[in-house]
């Protein structure tokens, strides 16, 4: 896979509705087209309230349970779905209008995202965005847990999850990564939760949202959900997120990753370490050039 590409954008304005993980409420985001050098930028808004948030490794604000950004006074949790699909799609300018703090959780799965961007088709410009391709082994580390990158002509990850559950030990795949396997083998894959952990969360009023509709759902010894999109949907779904956020440091990092019980904290880590090694020249070449979408008019005349 060639993973220099032109930079893209949407061709036309799509509207994506679904309810937040925690609140349980609708949450309403709209996909700008952009203009070149705009990058990934988040404006929330909801009534005389806004905000213009970039996707940016400075702007990641906690990566506790899920990828939040933040600009010190207003947050959007839960954007490694979304970027993941953006990402994937070779999108790198848009506008994401928000009404919420939160990304809707759709599915659970990257996958309600990738469609409704590929619906609407996209535009391109003759400017390129080069990958980084890693030339010395990298690594982050956090007790047992552990994120290692390999150089590598071609992206590949090897990731093994272990948790305390019969169906989750030792759950491990290898996996070459282009925009195909992508779309077929890893976007679709939904998030998981034990179900003791979820009703926990919601007696204090969070995963208000949270269903077998938008989750996995792992009991004592086996799963709530009828059936599972893959045999080892859940490890899937930690390479969906690694790919989510390492896409926010706007460049895709080509290498071959080691993963083990790794998570949002280490992906971030991982984008932050391989960034800090990039040259000031090359990180200028690439620096944003953006317009919020509430100044956009004015700034443009």
């Amino acid at each position: 896979m060639n993973f220099t590409e032109h930079r893209k954008t949407l061709k036309e304005t799509v509207r994506i509705k679904g309810i937040g993980l925690h609140s349980g409420k609708e949450v309403n985001l709209v996909g700008h087209p952009a203009p070149v050098g705009t990058g990934i930028v988040f404006e929330y808004r909801k009534g005389e309230d806004k905000a213009s948030i970039p996707v940016e490794l400075s702007n990641v604000v906690d990566t506790s349970n899920a990828t939040t950004l933040g600009d010190g006074l207003h947050r959007v949790q839960t954007v490694e779905h979304l970027m993941a699909a953006v990402f994937s799609l070779g999108i790198t300018d848009m506008i994401l209008e928000i009404d919420s703090v939160e990304v809707p959780i759709m599915d659970g799965s990257s996958l309600p995202f990738l469609e409704a961007f590929e619906n609407t088709g996209y535009t391109e410009f003759e400017e390129r965005i080069e990958p980084i391709y890693v030339k010395n082994p990298m690594w982050v580390v956090d007790g047992d847990k552990y994120l290692v990158i390999l150089p590598s002509e071609t992206w590949k990850v090897t990731y093994t999850i272990d948790f305390p559950h019969p169906l989750l030990k030792g759950q491990n795949i290898t996996i070459d990564l282009d925009r195909d396997i992508l779309k077929n083998e890893i976007l679709p894959a939904r998030t998981f939760g034990f179900l003791k952990d979820v009703e926990a969360l919601q007696a204090r009023g969070l995963a208000m949202g949270g269903s077998l509709d938008n989750a996995i759902v792992l009991t004592q010894d086996g799963y709530l959900n009828e059936s599972l999109r893959y045999e080892n949907e859940c490890v899937r779904h930690k390479i969906l997120d690694l790919v989510g956020d390492l896409s926010i440091a706007g460049r895709p990092i080509i290498g071959h990753y080691l993963a083990s019980k790794a998570g949002h904290a280490l992906d971030v880590s991982m984008a932050k370490l391989v960034m800090s090694s990039v040259t000031g020249n090359e990180l200028g070449k690439y620096k944003s050039r953006r317009i919020p979408l509430f100044n956009r008019k004015a700034a443009m005349v």
